[in-house]
């Protein structure tokens, strides 16, 4: 198993990404944390990872939310003992237009989506550190590099999550690897949020080489290679899986 005796925390875990990195990381040996604000999504991940063999327990975490955060922290290490693997997945936006978008749409996607990735990791490094190494993870998107209309705080926050991983990990290195793992296009509710057309479903697909939308599983198998050991000279960036459709 790749992450026998690890301590995973995995946030937004309720459903989508999250839920199928939580499942991967169990099924590998890790000790999970689900962390969301979506109570009986939560409980049905600990359950199915439970039910599986796994090792799991929820925490209601708003990541938005400073003392949250630190909750969630502090349950972790009081569950298992410590932490290795910090994985920022949980976000937050509105589909919107530059011209659209708020001041409120704006602080809270950025609340959610990006500052959670400077303040849990700024939480949990102690914690790494305490065990010897660790490795933090975040969910970013191809929306990190790639401009798409309609998601002017989202991307804002994407952008910015990478600019993050790569600041964390010239602080961290050699103990803490600090990466990103770029979804594109994935089947999840959360890819058909947006009504501008040229982001409607067939266009889309037509612009993915491979013809189809990933899935949270393909995603999570990327993600558990960044989080073991297997990936021990990756640090600072991050891999996209977008189905090729950042070769435009």
């Amino acid at each position: 198993m790749r992450l026998a005796g690890k301590i995973a925390i995995v946030t937004g875990a309720a459903s989508g990404i999250g839920r199928a990195c939580a499942i991967r990381y169990a099924q590998e040996g890790a000790k999970v944390i689900v962390a969301d604000i979506n109570d009986k999504g939560g409980q049905e991940t600990v359950q199915t990872i439970s039910a599986a063999g796994g090792q799991a327990v929820y925490c209601h975490t708003d990541v938005g939310v400073e003392s949250e955060l630190q909750r969630m922290i502090d349950f972790t290490v009081a569950t298992y003992g410590g932490l290795d693997i910090l994985h920022n997945n949980a976000y937050w936006t509105e589909a919107k237009t530059a011209l659209e978008t708020t001041i409120e749409n704006w602080q809270r996607t950025l609340d959610v989506s990006l500052r959670p990735c400077w303040l849990a990791s700024k939480m949990a490094i102690p914690h790494m550190r305490t065990r010897g190494k660790g490795v933090i993870l975040n969910t970013a998107s191809v929306q990190s590099e790639i401009g798409v209309p309609g998601y002017m705080a989202y991307q804002a926050a994407k952008g910015g999550m990478m600019a993050v991983t790569r600041a964390l990990a010239m602080e961290l290195a050699p103990t803490i690897r600090v990466v990103a793992v770029m979804p594109g296009a994935i089947n999840t509710p959360a890819v058909a949020i947006s009504d501008e057309p040229s982001v409607s479903m067939d266009a889309l697909l037509r612009d993915i080489p491979m013809g189809r939308l990933g899935e949270p599983e393909e995603i999570a198998n990327v993600a558990l290679f960044l989080v073991s050991d297997e990936a021990s000279y990756i640090t600072g960036t991050g891999i996209m899986a977008d189905g090729g459709y950042s070769t435009h």
